[in-house]
């Protein structure tokens, strides 16, 4: 049963945008390409900036108020590059994971792609990550290639795995 409620967040949301942001940032430093020591430094004038793009879509899920997940589909701005659009910081509150949230966020900001005309979906994940390759996949995703050391975190370098999606 969905307990869940996805919309897509504005200027009224930065604070839970913020907050959730700075979690995953500090829970998984070796996931994304941000730290936690940057992002923290960030004024409210920079985390609005942010929802305001009219060319970046970042969703939230909520639960009872609680914003426990999120994702953001960048759509490309370049006219020969409209056609693709790229998934980025998909990321589900440990509590809150296996219970269909990301797989439903993925389906919404599909369908924001789908509006916008876009006809394939990139991402790029830490490629240690199976769970989340194994949700890409079951979402449609398939693997073109690996970028080598791409993420520097305490000396140790992770990969990332690349996917696309053709819608």
């Amino acid at each position: 049963m969905k307990n869940h409620d996805i919309k897509k967040l504005d200027n009224n949301n930065y604070l839970d945008y913020k907050k959730i942001r700075l979690e995953l940032l500090l829970d998984n430093k070796e996931s994304f390409g941000s730290s936690y020591e940057e992002e923290s430094l960030f004024n409210d004038e920079f985390w609005m900036d942010r929802l305001s793009k009219k060319n970046v879509h970042t969703i939230g899920a909520y639960i009872e108020e609680e914003i426990v997940a999120i994702i953001v589909l960048v759509l490309n701005v370049r006219s020969k590059m409209k056609h693709v659009a790229t998934i980025n910081s998909l990321y589900v509150k440990p509590s809150y994971r296996n219970q269909g949230i990301a797989y439903d966020l993925l389906k919404y900001a599909e369908n924001i792609a789908k509006i916008n005309g876009v006809e394939r979906l990139n991402l790029s994940v830490v490629d240690s990550n199976t769970n989340a390759i194994e949700l890409y996949q079951r979402f449609g995703f398939v693997n073109y290639g690996i970028e080598p050391d791409t993420i520097k975190v305490d000396n140790n370098y992770y990969s990332l795995s690349l996917m696309s999606k053709k819608l």
